[in-house]
């Protein structure tokens, strides 16, 4: 009886009256008969009954781990079905067994919440069937959010995204092809990285991001061309060399670029030329210029239609090359008794009045007489001017 009683308590304490029917009810009935037995003195009756009650509470003792793996081998057979109601109860009789146990615990939240689980599956599935991918990925998060260890939830929710994303690269793709065929270069772009996003690997974004860049290229071309000809046909030499020379950079087998630079460098370097006569037309009155600019007059020709600037800077060249080429008359008063001399020209001697012709440009002019200092004049000559007359005699003795 006081084996019996120690089992009891042990048992008991293990709240077997949740796991271990029916053998716990049988042993309760042995030990009540025991007792009556006892009281009634019959030992050997009372202590056979005794001894059979404490074998099944000893039982039940040494079942206790079987009996826990068997309820939790139930209960996750029952949520592999769905079942929750079953696997409820036994998640429950294994918490009876051991109120702790990790696994038991984590299967009573999912079969709790496997009902609520198994109604947003079932709107995903409705919702995907009908072609609302975005609502049916709400609930399949919603699904894999409450259940994390539901697998169904997580494989729908996956294949819903890769739906999903399938769709937004085609989407984008499309996007970016008409786009590119349109010309829209920012919005191919744009699009194509949202499709690069999605699937950075496709060879089709490969080829397109390819296709995109060369036609970026040949419109960038364009327009450089085209501004270059603005530049030209203003005669804005410098700046057509400088998007010509921007464009060898970048691309340097641009055919149409090197044709053009060689052709504006041309080009530029004779307005330079023809700018550094008409900056300073005094340069024309010395011979080595005047045939330099005579020189660049003729390797000049005719000039097209084109370019007025052009042709009116040879023009004002020519007029000044014809008016440093034009003697003008200069009369030169002395007192007869001077020698009168003109650097570059010549002796022209004593005399009272002489009128000579001189081409535009700057003379020294030098008169000398025997006892008296000699006096040196410069004088310019300019295109354009009046009828000079100049004085020049010695008249300071010495």
């Amino acid at each position: 009886m006081q084996k019996l009683l120690q089992a009891r308590a042990r048992l008991e304490l293990a709240n077997i009256e949740a796991w271990g029917e029916p053998e716990w009810s049988l042993a309760l009935e042995g030990a009540a008969k025991g007792d009556r037995l006892f009281g009634q003195r019959q030992f050997s009756m009372a202590a056979e009954s005794f001894l059979e009650s404490l074998r099944l509470l000893q039982l039940l003792e040494s079942e206790r781990g079987q009996r826990l793996a068997n309820a939790l081998d139930s209960a996750w057979q029952a949520l592999v079905i769905d079942d929750s109601i079953s696997a409820m109860a036994f998640f429950d009789k294994a918490l009876a067994i051991e109120e702790d146990n990790e696994d038991a615990l984590s299967g009573s939240e999912q079969a709790r919440v496997r009902p609520d689980v198994l109604r947003l599956m079932s709107s995903g599935d409705r919702s995907r069937a009908s072609g609302d991918l975005l609502e049916a990925r709400s609930a399949y998060l919603e699904a894999a959010t409450l259940d994390t260890a539901y697998e169904a939830a997580a494989i729908a929710l996956n294949d819903t995204n890769e739906q999903i994303n399938e769709l937004t690269f085609k989407d984008a793709m499309s996007r970016a092809l008409a786009a590119l065929d349109a010309e829209q270069i920012e919005t191919a772009e744009a699009a194509l990285q949202q499709a690069a996003r999605l699937k950075p690997d496709e060879e089709v974004v490969r080829d397109t991001r390819v296709q995109l860049a060369q036609t970026r290229q040949r419109l960038w071309l364009t327009s450089q061309r085209q501004s270059a000809a603005r530049h030209e046909q203003n005669e804005n030499w410098s700046n057509a060399v400088a998007i010509y020379q921007e464009v060898l950079a970048r691309v340097p087998q641009a055919a149409f670029a090197h044709q053009g630079l060689a052709f504006a460098q041309d080009r530029e370097r004779l307005h330079q030329q023809l700018d550094h006569y008409l900056g300073d037309p005094s340069r024309v009155f010395s011979d080595q210029p005047l045939a330099n600019a005579k020189q660049l007059i003729k390797s000049a020709g005719t000039p097209p239609a084109g370019e007025p600037r052009l042709a009116a800077k040879i023009h004002q060249l020519e007029l000044l090359i014809d008016e440093a080429t034009t003697p003008l008359v200069i009369t030169l008063n002395s007192d007869g008794l001077t020698n009168v001399q003109i650097y570059h020209v010549g002796r022209l001697g004593q005399f009272t009045s002489q009128k000579i012709d001189l081409r535009p440009g700057t003379y020294t002019m030098v008169g000398s007489r025997p006892g008296y200092r000699d006096v040196r004049q410069t004088i310019t000559v300019k295109p354009g001017s009046d009828h000079q007359v100049l004085d020049i005699r010695c008249e300071e003795t010495i």
